[in-house]
């Protein structure tokens, strides 16, 4: 993919551009949220349209090999306890008459088979899919403060289709086992979730565009912008799966690999995209180098040293320094915010991770709710965090500045400061406001309130109202995470938000299994206790608002030396220049 900008090395004597300085650039040229917000949408539709689909195929895949292996045994030693209403082996074959229809070749791919339905089967692919994401997840931790460190230093765009790259070759590969699974063994499925997880998953994906929106708006109108890109995924969530079952039925017969196509192609039409994006981060001096030439540079700065050294180079720990007490960059006001806010985004997106597998189990029990009614209440509420990010966010926003002073001119494109601002001051370090944190506290208390209202729901109407409760607490995952930005230079950006999705990816794995576990555990006497427990880490993460103190200024722009001298000094195409 061509660049937009090319990259080149700015000495560190070299004064950095004022505001008098003008880049000619058309509309189409200028960084928008808005234009990245149909590439982040396309994604986020594929991803809602295949999340259920990928585990039926993984049931399906199962379930061949199963009863291939067992076709050749008496109806007797094949018998299993069905689960919702599915057929054990043996009565399959009563319907059928012959143990031949019950083969593996009658299983479709990707559709619910009603002889897959054992427990010996569900459990197969249940262990399957716990590795599977152990695997992605372990990966993803590695690799996203990695892809977020090097967006800093190549722009935003180039490491966000290179990353959208490698997930799209997960699904190829997907597609491929799906289609011809004689051909490629079940084990094949563990090479696609080692690929999503060197992506970084959504969790990159999510970041990187939180970073090309922290570039390309003001301060104040951040929360905004990240509210959108949220409002997006949320939107995927909600619309994708129901797209996703129109699909399957399009020609009238079951055909859920069709769904797979269409996803394919929503990627790659995404990506195509991506190219037409432009770069939020710009070089200070406007050299010629191509994206090649710079990698080698990198590639040959990083072999240097021992192996040690080289290990110690890309450990992900040591990226998470950006969020330490040790960081040198930060007053220890700003330390402590960043720290307190970094805690308090990890402990939301665990909550909303970890609770949302035992939702379905937890109202399939208690409500007797099959496919379509868990449709509808998923639906329901990623509708509600959608428009709680894109709609009610804005207006409080947009309501506050009115009565507290200072006006939001957030419109999605770079706009300026004040006349005479350079462009190292429009892009310093901000604050941390007082209505940040009353969002960040009526956001958690949403969700306190609704996951309260899940443990004592007695209907499945009030299930989903509390669901619609909680769902304005979406808007405490947008705020902590601009408000983060505000702290740190717009160079470290992506250094930021890489480290925090390493947190996320490590959320993504300890949560849902500890929810699982303490569900398991508890379904006999108290299945509600594991509803209680989450609303319980919410209360924690409120609590830690309180370390949170407003006003406290974010640090400097750190010294470009050391091991990062072949770092390229990127500028956001923010509010400190003046387009013509």
């Amino acid at each position: 993919m061509t660049a937009a900008y090319a990259y080149s090395r700015v000495d560190e004597e070299e004064a950095p551009p004022t505001s008098n300085s003008k880049v000619s650039r058309n509309w189409y040229q200028k960084p928008s949220v808005v234009w990245l917000l149909p590439t982040f949408l396309l994604f986020n539709l594929a991803m809602g349209a295949t999340a259920m689909p990928k585990m039926n195929v993984l049931i399906s895949l199962i379930c061949r090999r199963v009863l291939a292996k067992d076709m050749s045994m008496h109806a007797d030693s094949m018998q299993n306890e069905p689960r919702h209403g599915g057929y054990t082996h043996t009565d399959g074959m009563a319907m059928n008459g012959t143990t031949g229809n019950f083969s593996s070749s009658v299983i479709i791919i990707g559709e619910y088979n009603p002889q897959c339905a054992t427990k010996e089967i569900e459990s197969a692919a249940t262990m399957l899919n716990l590795w599977g994401n152990l695997i992605a997840g372990i990966l993803g931790a590695v690799a996203a403060p990695l892809w977020g460190k090097l967006s800093d230093r190549y722009g935003r765009i180039r490491i966000l289709a290179a990353a959208a790259v490698v997930f799209f070759a997960s699904e190829v590969l997907m597609v491929l086992i799906a289609r011809f699974p004689d051909a490629l063994a079940l084990n094949w499925v563990y090479l696609t979730f080692v690929l999503e997880g060197f992506s970084g998953s959504f969790i990159l994906i999510m970041a990187l565009a939180s970073s090309y929106a922290a570039d390309c708006t003001q301060l104040k109108d951040r929360n905004v912008a990240l509210g959108w890109f949220h409002g997006s995924m949320f939107f995927g969530m909600a619309v994708g799966p129901v797209a996703g079952g129109f699909l399957g039925m399009s020609e009238g017969k079951s055909n859920p690999l069709l769904i797979f196509y269409t996803a394919l192609g929503m990627r790659a039409f995404a990506i195509v995209l991506l190219a037409l994006v432009p770069e939020s981060l710009e070089s200070s001096n406007q050299g010629s180098r191509p994206l090649i030439a710079q990698l080698r540079v990198y590639l040959r700065s990083s072999s240097r040293g021992t192996w040690s050294e080289k290990i110690r180079r890309i450990n992900p720990l040591r990226l998470l320094t950006i969020l330490s007490p040790s960081n040198a960059q930060l007053s220890k006001p700003a330390q402590r915010n960043l720290l307190a806010l970094a805690s308090v985004n990890t402990i939301l997106f665990g909550a909303v991770m970890g609770a949302m597998n035992v939702m379905m189990l937890y109202s399939e029990f208690r409500f007797s709710w099959g496919n379509k009614e868990s449709g509808i209440f998923l639906s329901t509420i990623n509708i509600f965090r959608t428009l709680a990010t894109v709609a009610v966010l804005p207006l409080v926003i947009k309501i506050s500045r009115r009565y507290i002073g200072g006006k939001s001119t957030f419109s999605g494109h770079s706009q300026g400061y004040s006349h005479g601002r350079s462009s190292e001051e429009a892009h310093a370090p901000g604050r941390i406001e007082t209505l940040d944190i009353l969002l960040l506290r009526v956001s958690i208390a949403s969700d306190m309130l609704g996951y309260i209202g899940y443990a004592i729901s007695p209907t499945g109407a009030l299930f989903t109202l509390s669901g619609a409760i909680a769902a304005l607490g979406a808007i405490g995952l947008s705020t902590s995470e601009a408000s983060m930005t505000k702290l740190l230079p717009a160079s470290q950006t992506g250094e930021l938000l890489g480290a925090l999705g390493f947190l996320q990816a490590m959320a993504r794995i300890v949560a849902p299994t500890a929810a699982s576990l303490t569900y398991s555990w508890t379904t006999a006497w108290w299945p509600q206790l594991v509803f209680w427990g989450i609303a319980v880490s919410f209360s924690v993460a409120g609590a830690l608002t309180w370390f949170v103190k407003v006003g406290e200024k974010g640090g400097l722009e750190r010294e470009m030396a050391g091991e990062d001298e072949y770092a390229e000094s990127l500028v956001p195409l923010q509010a400190g220049k003046v387009y013509d």
